[in-house]
């Protein structure tokens, strides 16, 4: 899988956490045509700042395993037979 949960990346000054927003991924799977990246970046001065950011946010990132939820439904189809 090439999808990221949340990337943190060192800056000069800081860091940014880049993570999926889950309002813009929702919104990008029951779009017709329109697609928006719901990868936002967040810049913090401080490691402190970083892990208090991810604390609150980390099990909100991502939208869901889509190849569990695939594999899931496969597998209640076959059994289904």
């Amino acid at each position: 899988m090439d999808e990221y949960v949340c990337k943190i990346e060192k800056l000069a000054n800081g860091y940014e956490v880049i993570m999926a927003d889950p309002a813009i991924v929702k919104a990008n799977a029951s779009s017709k045509g329109s697609w928006r990246d719901p990868n936002i970046g967040h810049a913090f001065k401080d490691v402190d700042e970083v892990c208090a950011f991810l604390k609150a946010n980390l099990d909100k990132a991502g939208a869901g395993d889509e190849y569990s939820s695939s594999f899931d439904a496969a597998v209640a189809e076959e059994g289904d037979d």
